[in-house]
């Protein structure tokens, strides 16, 4: 169980107080974040090795029922932090359980736009490219973006509310709408780590993850207090 102050000696999480919160949670709760990081990245192996191979469709599936639900577990386990809950080990592995199918079902709708991607990069060798491979493309990108967007939002949702997918799905496309800067500069953030571990170290997959699982947390715990 962590050390810090209890919830009602912490200011509430503004707009002006967002970020200063998220280095505070992340600071007091290091020994626990590493942990949850292990967890995670434990659960992705399978994934990757899959990813490395060059089977992307078999990949992306095994991300779907094991990156997933760690995913999920790891937004329950960043969500009780970032509000000064207790947390413990024990927590993630519930999580995992209590959410697998849920967040198996929301990783592969997230994943869905990547494998019609994977499907369509194919016919560009064709000379001319039809338009139609150009407006499949288009399609894929969105629906990449939109998804993208949608699950900063479903997986806190899931795992703070409970509620059924179709809800979960309707609440997050609100959350969307309502909050536009949030989503945009979660978005971004999560393209910056995204280079960050392309282009300067894969071993930065170890930290930044969970670092970016309590940006969103601490997004949700926002958003959810201001639409309550």
């Amino acid at each position: 169980m962590r050390l810090s102050p209890v919830a009602d000696e912490q200011p509430a999480i503004t707009n002006s107080t967002y970020v200063s919160h998220v280095a505070r949670t992340l600071w007091e709760n290091l020994p626990g974040l590493l942990w949850s990081a292990l967890f995670f990245n434990l659960a992705c192996i399978p994934a990757f090795v899959l990813l490395f191979l060059g089977l992307v469709v078999p990949g992306l599936l095994v991300m779907a029922v094991t990156a997933g639900p760690a995913w999920a577990a790891l937004q329950e386990y960043t969500i009780r932090m970032a509000d000064w809950e207790a947390t413990n080990s024990r927590i993630f592995f519930k999580a995992v359980i209590r959410h697998w199918r849920s967040s198996a079902l929301l990783t592969l709708l997230t994943l869905f736009p990547w494998l019609a991607l994977w499907t369509t990069l194919p016919l560009l060798q064709i000379s001319p490219v039809p338009l139609v491979v150009w407006l499949g493309l288009g399609a894929d990108f969105l629906g990449i973006v939109v998804l993208s967007a949608l699950s900063l939002y479903t997986f806190p949702l899931l795992v703070r509310r409970n509620t059924p997918i179709r809800d979960t799905l309707r609440d997050g496309l609100i959350l969307i709408s309502r909050y536009p800067s949030n989503t945009t500069g979660l978005l971004a953030l999560g393209i910056l780590f995204g280079f960050a571990i392309a282009y300067l170290s894969l071993g930065l997959l170890f930290f930044l993850p969970v670092i970016y699982s309590l940006f969103i947390a601490t997004n949700s715990l926002l958003v959810f207090s201001q639409e309550a």
